[in-house]
């Protein structure tokens, strides 16, 4: 049905987001991986996996806030700028909160 001519129609569309506020966007989390003797990694990375007591947790941006004891395995951490990396660890725990991961790592193990 045709409105009547006298009635001017226009379309309207949904503003489009920029960039910087579209939830869908890749968004780098700041990443601290501390050691009691020395900070062993510590930047900006979209992902990073650690070994939870109760399994395996992944964080990406906009992650829940969270607090977790880990258990002895891999603390896997990719940077903004680089390739995967990986440190073993014995256990510690994990606090997410705003972006920001902090893991804090009982000791290392050079094996995998």
């Amino acid at each position: 049905m045709d409105p009547p001519p006298d009635v001017r129609t226009t379309r309207v569309t949904a503003p489009q987001p920029d960039a910087a506020s579209d939830p869908t966007a890749p968004r780098a989390m700041s990443v601290t991986v501390v050691a009691p003797d020395r900070v062993l990694l510590s930047g900006p990375a979209v992902r990073v996996t650690v070994p939870s007591v109760a399994g395996s947790l992944g964080i990406l941006a906009r992650h829940e806030p969270v607090a977790a004891l880990l258990g002895a395995g891999a603390v896997r951490v990719v940077p903004v700028d680089g390739a995967e990396v990986e440190l073993h660890i014995t256990g510690g725990f994990v606090v997410v909160d705003d972006d920001q991961v902090t893991v804090l790592v009982d000791g290392t193990r050079a094996d995998g």
